[in-house]
């Protein structure tokens, strides 16, 4: 079985997913996935209608180093059986280090992405996001990152 390939638009399914305090307005994220390489552009909007954009990269097999803000995020990346990707993720903030185990998969139609935190800090939180290629148009390769 080959290994999923996540490149695409993806919308959040607010109704089908599950968060740990506020629920984003909004969430797009388009993800540009030709492995070992995973890049993804996320623009979320807050209740008040405010977006941020960020930009999140890593690489199976290896650590890499990314930064959100004023946020430093260590990450490893492995597969798991060959169809979820797991994304370990060491954040530190202001002094405090928090760890993030991101299961992704898809489903078998490629239509849904589940992004499904198990036993870390966000345990049960549960993130789907449908393909959505209507949002192409919000992803503006001039935008600078927050």
């Amino acid at each position: 079985m080959a290994q999923p390939d996540f490149t695409g638009f993806w919308r959040l399914d607010s109704e089908a997913s599950t968060f740990h305090g506020p629920a984003p307005a909004g969430l797009l994220i388009k993800i540009e996935h030709r492995e070992p390489d995973l890049t993804q552009h996320i623009l979320a909007t807050d209740g008040a209608g405010q977006e941020r954009r960020s930009i999140f990269t890593c690489r199976t097999g290896e650590e890499t180093i990314s930064t959100i803000g004023e946020t430093i995020l260590r990450c490893r990346t492995h597969w798991q059986d060959t169809n979820e990707l797991v994304i370990d993720t060491v954040m530190s903030r202001q002094g405090n280090l928090l760890r993030f185990m991101d299961h992704w998969s898809l489903s078998p139609d490629g239509t849904r992405l589940t992004m499904a935190h198990r036993d870390d800090a966000l345990a049960g939180q549960t993130v789907i996001l449908l393909r959505d290629d209507s949002a192409a148009a919000r992803f503006d390769d001039t935008a600078t990152p927050a």
